[in-house]
Order: C-alpha cells, then sequence, then structure tokens
C-alpha cells in the first residue's frame, strides 16, 4: 500500500472497530473520508488481502468481523487512543534492530512518540550488551522516541515509567504474579517476560532524546528459549497455560497508550510520583539481592529507591550507598 492509502485505510480501520458488530456504508464511508465510493472499495479490498476480517454487504455496507487482526501496523495503529505516542509508527518484517533504527530516525529529527514495531530483529540487544532472541511470531519488539526537556539524570525515571506502562497494559489482559526488577525488567512469577533497554543522546545538562526499546516475550514455549535462559525466562503463553491466547497487536497497542498516560503524568508531576507508583510493583526493596557491576559482584540489601531512580543499599560492612547503574539478581542472593 501507498502511504497515502494506508493512511485512509487507517481511518476506514478505525471507523469498523468503533462500530463492532454493526455495518458502516460505503455512502457514510466516502463522505466522512472525503473520498469516491469506488476508494472506499479499493481500501476494504486492500485490508482484506492484509487479513482483516471485512464483510461486505450491497446494501447494508462493510462490517469487521471477530477474526483476529493481522500483526502488523495498521492493527497495532487502530487501537492507539494517544495524542503523541504512536501517531507515527513503522512496521517492519525485519530489522537489525528497532532500537538501532529509531536512534538513526532520531538523529534525522524524527518527531517525538514515534514508534518502530519489527516482526523480528536480526540484533537484538538487552542490557549489558546482550543478545535478544527476536524471531518472528513470538514477541513484540518496539522502540519509542522521546524528547523530554529533563536533565539527564532524569532519564532512569523514564525507564521505571516504561516499565510501570508494561506492567498496566498487561494488568489488562489477566496477568497474575507480575512484577518489576530494579530498574526495568517484568517478571511473571519470578521470570523474566520483559526487558526495557533505554538509550539516549545528551549534552551536560539537556537530553536531546530518549530511545526505549522494550521487547515482550508473548507466544514463547519454552523449548523456543536457549538452555541457560528456560530457568529464568517465560512469556505471557507459557505463564498463562494452554488456555492463554493473546492478540500481540492488541497488546503492543496498549503498551503505547499506557506509556503515554505514565509519561505525560511523569513531565507533569515529576520523578517522585514515577518512584511511588514504580513501587506498588517493584519485587526488590527490603530484598539481599546480587549487585553486578562492571567490576564485581557483591551481596547487598536493597532499602530503597531515591526520586531519580537509585537504588539505596547497605553493603555488608554496614555502610550505605546509591546504585544508578547495574544489574541486580534476586534468584542468585536467595539460593546461595
Amino acid at each position: 500500500m501507498s502511504s497515502e492509502l494506508k493512511d485512509t485505510s487507517l481511518e476506514i480501520l478505525k471507523m469498523l472497530k468503533d462500530n463492532k458488530q454493526k455495518y458502516v456504508s460505503g455512502e457514510d464511508l466516502s463522505n466522512l473520508l472525503g473520498i469516491s465510493r469506488t476508494a472506499v472499495w479499493k481500501r476494504i479490498d486492500a485490508l482484506k488481502k492484509e487479513g482483516f476480517d471485512i464483510e461486505a454487504s450491497t446494501k447494508l455496507g462493510y462490517s469487521l468481523g471477530n477474526k483476529e487482526d493481522p500483526y502488523g501496523r495498521l492493527a497495532v495503529q487502530s487501537a492507539v487512543k494517544t495524542s503523541m505516542i504512536g501517531k507515527n509508527l513503522s512496521f517492519l518484517s525485519e530489522i537489525d534492530s528497532t532500537n538501532t533504527e529509531l536512534k538513526r530516525m532520531a538523529a534525522n529529527d524524527a518527531s517525538e512518540g514515534t514508534v518502530v514495531l519489527s516482526e523480528a530483529q536480526t540484533a537484538g540487544r538487552g542490557r549489558r550488551g546482550r543478545s535478544w532472541m527476536s524471531d518472528p511470531g513470538l514477541g513484540i519488539w518496539m522502540s519509542v522516541l522521546l524528547r523530554p526537556l529533563i536533565h539527564p539524570s532524569q532519564v532512569q525515571t523514564i525507564t521505571l515509567a516504561a516499565s510501570i506502562a508494561v506492567v498496566r497494559a498487561l494488568e489488562k489482559h489477566g496477568i497474575n504474579g507480575l512484577g518489576i526488577k530494579w530498574p526495568n525488567d517484568i517478571l511473571i512469577n519470578g521470570k523474566k517476560v520483559c526487558g526495557i533497554l533505554t538509550e539516549l543522546s545528551a549534552e551536560a545538562d539537556r537530553t536531546e532524546w530518549v530511545v526505549l526499546g522494550i521487547g515482550l516475550n508473548v507466544n514463547h514455549q519454552q523449548e523456543d528459549f536457549p538452555d541457560d535462559l528456560k530457568p529464568s525466562a517465560t512469556s505471557l503463553k507459557l505463564s498463562f497455560g494452554e488456555s492463554g491466547h493473546f492478540i500481540r497487536s492488541q497488546i503492543a497497542s496498549d503498551i503505547i497508550n499506557e506509556l503515554e498516560d505514565v509519561y505525560l503524568s511523569f513531565l507533569q508531576k515529576g520523578p517522585a510520583w514515577v518512584v511511588q507508583e514504580w513501587k506498588k510493583h517493584n519485587v526488590t526493596l527490603g530484598k539481599r539481592v546480587n549487585l553486578i557491576t562492571a567490576n564485581e559482584t557483591l551481596q547487598v540489601d536493597v532499602l530503597d529507591i531515591t526520586k531519580d531512580g537509585q537504588l539505596i543499599v547497605k553493603y555488608d560492612d554496614g555502610t550505605t550507598g546509591t546504585i544508578l547503574s547495574g544489574e541486580i539478581s534476586l534468584r542468585a542472593a536467595t539460593t546461595e
């Protein structure tokens, strides 16, 4: 589809979704969109070829059926209810990394709220330089561009905000046992289902842009994970059992919707509000954990978190300190 055809098709799809189980006449669509009825038919035909379940009646018009929407740009964007995030959305069949692609776009002045999704990544990345398995059909691989007018020291708070948004979105789909491990791993019953990778461009006192990369395991079965991840990783499907069925386009749009809500609240209410909300879902505070940094691994007691997202920890010698970066392991600390 051309971009013009896609945009008009998106408006048609939104109208059909807003009138689910009802027919919308071709004449009404023609009048509302300012295009001919032949143009409406062409767009409906293109949507059907993409896999949308649209019923056509000569007398009644068009109606969206109950068949699951195909995972793609139109399906995701048709359920986005935001004013900024996701209004500019690219969906790719394959890319090296959605974060890498969006950083390229950010350097070329892409607008705030731009989203990149891909069915698969060939070089997906996690924290600390790890690779992130991103095969087609299994998960949601998404990056979001933000341009907040904040000091770089506050970017960690945006990472916390993103984790809150993901949890809120998953709660809508009946997922239980959710928790956030500092700073940005989403767990289900102690196993990782989602990771968030935050990258930024900044000057000494000004943030130019922030790219939030979100990788969510949706349809993975146990055999889809490498042997070294099987004990610690999970997916929505695995956590819900055989009865679980998840529509990736709906989950992706829910994450986008929740992210804008949390992000705008952060800009309005400040970092302290984000930390307060994060605490409601955290599984880190009050725990003894292994703290893994570039130079060493230490066992520490986590006391609290600062308003800018740093952990306050107590070392075995009785001293306390704050941690801005690093990785914590709940599992290792509780089994030693």
